[in-house]
Formats: C-alpha cells, sequence, structure tokens
C-alpha cells in the first residue's frame, strides 16, 4: 500500500499507530466494508513478508477487523495468544484472548481454545476472579464433556493454587477437581481418557500435597504414570509424562527417597534436554545427596537454557555459598538482584555473606532494602543484629535479635550471637541460655565451645569439661578448642 496521500490509508499502513486526529477521523469516516478491505490488504501484505514479528501484533489487529473477523481474526488472535502463552507474554496473551472471545463463536474450537489461553493467563497475573468467571462461561455454554471438565480442573487449580496458602480453598478445589476425573473417566476415546484423565490425577496430587499428603500424591501421580504407559501411544503427549516423572520426584524428595526421585529427574530430562527448570530442580536434589560438582554443572545448564530468571543464579549462590567461594556466590547474588530487585531471599543472603565478608555499611544497606519488603522478617533482623553489634551499638543489636527470635524461635544464629551480646554485657547465666537452646536446635562444636567458656566463668567446671569434650568431637581438628580442654582437665 506504499505511503499514501489518503489520510484513511495511512492510519491502516501505520497499523493503528499514526497520532494524529485528522487521520482517525478520516478513518472513521470510511464505509465499514471499504474499511475492513483496507484491513485485508494491509494483514495480506504483512504476512507475505514472512517476518514473524508481524503475527504477534499488526496482523491480528487487522484481521479482527477485517471482513472476516469471527474466522480470520479469531484465528490470527489465537496464534498470536498461543505464541504468547509459550514464551511467558502473559499480559499479552490476556489482552489477545479477551478480543478473541468477543469474536469467537461459543462453542467453536477456537472459542474454547482462547478460553482456555485466556483464563491460564489471567490466572498467572493474578486476576483470578476474571479466569474463574471464563470457566463460568464455558459450564454455560458448552455441552462439550471435555470442556466440562477442563473447567472443572481449571476452576480447582484457581482455589489450589492460590499465591497467598492463606486464601487457598483445599476443599472447594477438591470438589471441582474430582468433578473433572468423574467427567474425564467416561470419555469414550481411550488416548483422549488417558491423557485427561492423567492431567486431573495429577492436579489431584497438587491438592493432597498442599494438604500434608504427600503419600496420597504419590499415588494418585504413579496412576497418571500408569495411564500413560499403558493407555497412550508412546510418541504422544511427551510434555505431559515429562511433568508427570518431575512431579513423581518432587514427592519421593519428600518422602526420602532421593535414589528414585534423581532416577525420575534423569528421565524428565531425557524427554527434553533443552527444557531448564528440570535442571534446576535435579541441581537441588544433587546438592542434598552431597554432590555439589554434579549440582554446579545442573545449575549452569539451566543459566544457558533459560531467559535471563534469577532462580538460576540464586542456586548456584547457596552452592558456592556453601563451597566457600563468596566471591562467586556475591556476584550471583548481585546478578539476581539486578533481574529482580525484591527478591527477598537474595538481600538475605548477600546481607549476611557482606558481614562475613566486613562489609557491614553494604549489609546494611541490603537489610534496609529487605525489610522494606518484609517487615520484621526474622533473618534480615538477625543479620541488623550482627551489623549493629559491630558498629558498637549494643541496645540496637540486642532489640533486633528479639525480633528475630520472637519471629523465628528456631533461628540458631540469632540464638548464638544473641549469648555473645549477654555474655560481653556480664550476663553469663544468660549467655548459657541462649547458647542452650541454639544447641538444642543444631549441635555445633563452636556452640558447645561457647557455652563452655560462658559455664568456665560461672565456675561449673564438670559442665565445662563436658562441652569442651563433645565440642573436641565435632571438630577434632580446631586447636582453641584442644587447648581449652587440656587447661580445664
Amino acid at each position: 500500500m506504499g505511503e499514501p496521500e489518503n489520510l484513511a490509508a495511512r492510519y491502516v499502513v501505520s497499523d493503528g499507530t499514526l497520532d494524529d486526529p485528522r487521520a482517525m477521523a478520516a478513518y472513521r469516516a470510511v464505509p465499514p466494508a471499504e474499511r475492513a478491505r483496507m484491513h485485508d490488504r494491509r494483514a495480506d501484505e504483512l504476512a507475505a513478508t514472512g517476518e514473524p514479528s508481524w503475527s504477534l501484533g499488526a496482523i491480528p489487529y487487522h484481521r479482527e477487523h477485517g471482513s472476516d473477523p469471527s474466522g480470520a481474526g479469531v484465528e490470527a488472535l489465537w496464534t498470536a495468544l498461543d505464541h504468547c502463552m509459550r514464551e511467558g507474554f502473559l499480559e499479552a496473551a490476556a489482552d489477545l484472548g479477551l478480543r478473541g472471545l468477543r469474536l469467537a463463536h461459543p462453542g467453536a474450537r477456537r472459542w474454547w481454545n482462547l478460553i482456555q489461553g485466556t483464563a491460564t493467563a489471567l490466572a498467572g497475573l493474578g486476576r483470578r476472579d476474571e479466569a474463574r468467571e471464563l470457566y463460568e462461561r464455558a459450564r454455560r455454554s458448552s455441552l462439550d464433556a471435555e470442556v466440562h471438565s477442563a473447567s472443572a480442573y481449571g476452576t480447582a487449580m484457581l482455589d489450589a493454587r492460590h499465591p497467598d496458602p492463606a486464601r487457598r480453598d483445599l476443599g472447594r478445589a477438591q470438589g471441582w477437581i474430582n468433578e473433572a476425573i468423574a467427567i474425564s473417566g467416561l470419555l469414550p476415546d481411550r488416548p483422549v481418557r488417558a491423557f485427561k484423565l492423567g492431567f486431573d490425577l495429577n492436579g489431584k496430587a497438587l491438592i493432597e500435597m498442599r494438604g500434608g499428603h504427600a503419600d496420597r500424591a504419590l499415588t494418585l501421580v504413579e496412576a497418571a504414570i500408569k495411564l500413560a504407559e499403558t493407555d497412550l501411544p508412546p510418541e504422544r503427549h511427551l510434555i505431559h509424562r515429562m511433568v508427570l516423572r518431575a512431579n513423581r520426584a518432587q514427592l519421593l524428595g519428600m518422602l526420602g527417597d532421593p535414589a528414585e526421585a534423581l532416577a525420575d529427574l534423569d528421565t524428565a530430562i531425557e524427554i527434553d534436554p533443552a527444557y531448564p527448570d528440570y535442571y534446576l530442580d535435579r541441581g537441588n536434589l544433587l546438592f542434598q545427596m552431597g554432590r555439589p560438582d554434579a549440582a554446579l554443572a545442573d545449575y549452569e545448564r539451566a543459566i544457558r537454557l533459560s531467559p535471563p530468571l534469577p532462580e538460576g543464579y540464586y542456586n548456584r549462590a547457596q552452592l558456592l555459598l556453601a563451597t566457600g567461594d563468596l566471591d562467586g556466590a556475591r556476584a550471583d547474588l548481585d546478578h539476581v538482584l539486578e533481574l529482580d530487585p525484591e527478591y527477598l531471599d537474595a538481600y538475605i543472603n548477600r546481607a549476611g555473606l557482606l558481614v562475613q565478608l566486613g562489609l557491614d555499611e553494604q549489609a546494611r544497606a541490603d537489610v534496609v532494602a529487605g525489610l522494606a519488603l518484609a517487615p520484621g522478617n526474622p533473618h534480615l533482623s538477625c543479620v541488623l543484629g550482627q551489623v549493629e553489634a559491630a558498629a558498637g551499638h549494643l541496645p540496637e543489636a540486642r532489640a533486633a535479635f528479639d525480633v528475630a527470635l520472637t519471629g523465628a524461635p528456631t533461628l540458631v544464629p540469632a540464638w548464638a550471637n544473641r549469648a555473645m551480646l549477654r555474655y560481653e554485657a556480664g550476663d553469663l547465666q544468660g549467655a548459657v541460655s541462649d547458647l542452650t537452646q541454639a544447641i538444642e536446635l543444631q549441635e555445633d562444636a563452636a556452640l558447645y565451645f561457647n557455652r563452655a567458656i560462658a559455664l568456665r566463668d560461672l565456675g561449673r567446671t564438670a559442665e565445662t569439661v563436658r562441652d569442651l569434650r563433645r565440642a573436641h568431637e565435632l571438630d577434632p581438628e580446631d586447636p582453641d578448642i584442644d587447648t581449652a580442654l587440656r587447661e580445664a582437665t
């Protein structure tokens, strides 16, 4: 169409972006049929270029305003929505889907595709009531059993996956997922039934897991895996099989069977070696199993394969902290917070790391930033106590440790650090009390050694020797413990 002088045509060629009120007025003055033909020509011209980006914005816009909005328009909008969902562009997907639903014929295949895709995008954006209304619209408009089953499943997940645990309604979710399973179990086509029923059983497993019943969840996932193995053609629904294996791995890990969990994650990764999430999961499992080198390799694969997301860098930082590479861990945590300035756990870990490096003021800055996101956070309060103590602000340090222990009574570093403050203030019995709390939570040579010193100063010789002997058992190479033990005995 070139660069026409006609203002209406120029508006269409600009793909609706021309910021000229005269052009908009001229465009609106064109008879509807001619206006639709202008959009058809522009859409054809863009499609002929073969440039994929046009199919995500301009082509859907022109097709929905062209001569076949309920056909070509809906198809173009669905194509764009499907791409955006696969790439995680939820805002764009929701917009495309809602536009498509204004044009699609209720009950048609693409209408249902749009319902499902749009509801999924809306749920991911936290617009859960709108997603629920779409599933309700599907139930009111369709007599298709698969639509009703999938709508029940989608509604169940809205209740089960609410990001705020206090607002999850697992009872209502159970009702909806049971309806989905009941319908899917009656579907006449065996492979369709196996896929749909397996999908629903996996959803019920999530609900059971969140209800604290990992054993029940495992039974459900294994039933879904059996259906896939027996009733689905080997080459069909590979992603479904991959997800089931990964979910079983998660449950086996929770139930204390890391070897079997690892085998399932290996299988999931073999199905799609380019999918990054399961490398992260396997890396976490390998790290827990005491195989840091293998875990590091998986974290690095996940980082290479995924978009620039913080999780891979955060997990690698955790491993590097545990293996003593403080500089590497700091670099990864820096990158996490560049990618997501509201990543609370990264502030917590970087603040603690900065204290270890003697960079107290930088640690304080991280504490302040983290507490702005989570006021009263126990871990950040503990780091704040360390920073205040290093600065000689002992009352402020004591107050920070008190806040930490009020929020997290099992936080060992807070007990240990408050004990040091109490010892330095001459409160020897208070120091012993805090160290005893810490030792009951986690045996550690340093904790026993510090309690022994406080007990020695209290003149409690037998208890001092007992603690020093236990400290020596836990760390026989520590020269301070060895010297103190010889002097005490």
